[in-house]
């Protein structure tokens, strides 16, 4: 399909969807016309991040995968959390407050995942407060890197030839994603070696992101900026460790065509880090978006707050799709869109805090534009 007919194609559709007419349309659907040169580009598109691990309820788990099925979604991105897993003490796998072993949920996840044909990327992050120094917070790196080491191997084997895809860390430009200490590219680099060794140990056939990192122009000791920190990142051959290029593609105010520019952070800025792997010979390697999409947090939200900016709803849900248009028209590098996010339970996130404005679906499932647009996107129809 051509680029004008495509975009057509994009716009029609979204005009259909918002238009009082269209209760269940149907069309073409949107994913990659013709095969990439970069081999793990050849992916399904359509992503989305979930929070399995911090829902409770059984009903709600399984309804999730059931609506992300539903949608057109065939990549989940799910944290599993060394902290919530070999919890009390090393090689102890037990929630002692829940009563019961903590490979459980994840055990469900992964079932559930199985049964209705997503893809799992296991996001791996926060450290058990017995590998870490003392008086550190969660995002710490561990003290001794073979304790790290040891579990992902056990959690690879655990899930043999049911995951196949593991990020780690996230967002480790920050001082937040860090331990609360300054970034440090050059450790980072060192823990994505041993995780990539390790996990390779297990199966070549697992495929290893790099963590996430954050969008940000700042430099403090608090924030590296993201094109800077990567740089340092390849300078220390992490591009050696890496078979996915995680990023994150925050529209924030800006429409999805609006161009790269190193002191902008919008939906392109994505292309500056291709860029940087074109220079450090990264050219085979694809990149994911594991975080995607825009903010529509509503007028009246305090502006201090909102640190993703903010756009109309109808914006967030047809910008989302005629960006993932955009990027596979553009750029035959580009994988999963992983939109951030498809819900989280009322209790732990709800309307005071802006992050509540990406949501797919609300606390109670029902579904936003957002959620309407990508399943019109993703199969050709809007019907529940």
């Amino acid at each position: 399909m051509g680029e004008i007919g495509r975009r057509s194609m994009v716009q029609g559709g979204v005009t259909a969807l918002f238009g009082a007419a269209c209760a269940t349309c149907s069309g073409t659907t949107l994913n990659r016309d013709t095969p990439s040169s970069v081999p793990l580009a050849n992916v399904d598109p359509w992503g989305a991040n979930i929070f399995l691990d911090i829902e409770n309820e059984r009903w709600k788990r399984r309804h999730t995968f059931e609506m992300l099925s539903h949608a057109g979604v065939r990549w989940v991105y799910q944290r599993m959390a060394w902290n919530d897993i070999e919890i009390p003490s090393k090689g102890s796998f037990v929630n002692v407050h829940r009563r019961e072993s903590t490979w459980d949920r994840y055990d469900e996840i992964v079932d559930l995942a199985d049964e209705f044909g997503l893809r799992i990327v296991a996001r791996i992050e926060r450290t058990p407060a017995w590998a870490r120094a003392n008086g550190t917070s969660a995002s710490a790196p561990p003290s001794n890197t073979e304790d790290f080491e040891e579990f992902l191997r056990t959690l690879a084997t655990r899930y043999a030839g049911r995951i196949h895809h593991y990020q780690i860390w996230h967002e480790p430009n920050l001082a937040s994603g860090w331990g609360g200490t300054p970034p440090d590219p050059q450790a980072y680099a060192a823990l994505l070696r041993a995780a990539y060794t390790t996990l390779k140990s297990v199966s070549k056939e697992i495929i290893v992101a790099n963590g996430q990192l954050a969008p940000t122009l700042e430099e403090t000791p608090r924030a590296v900026n993201d094109l800077v920190y990567l740089r340092r990142l390849y300078d220390h051959a992490a591009g050696e460790t890496t078979d996915i290029q995680a990023a994150a593609a925050f529209g924030m105010e800006h429409e999805p065509e609006n161009p790269p520019d190193a002191r902008v952070l919008n939906f392109r800025r994505v292309e500056l880090i291709r860029k940087l792997m074109v220079e450090f010979g990264l050219a085979d390697v694809p990149v994911w978006l594991s975080a995607y999409g825009w903010n529509a947090a509503p007028s009246d939200f305090d502006s201090t707050r909102l640190t993703w900016r903010r756009v109309p709803e109808r914006e967030q849900a047809a910008w989302t799709v005629e960006a993932v248009d955009y990027g596979l028209q553009q750029w035959p590098w580009i994988g999963v869109f992983g939109i951030w996010f498809f819900r989280k339970p009322f209790e732990l996130l709800g309307p005071n805090n802006a992050a509540y404005f990406f949501r797919m679906v609300d606390p109670d499932f029902t579904p936003r534009l957002l959620y309407r647009a990508v399943q019109q996107a993703a199969t050709g129809r809007t019907d529940l």
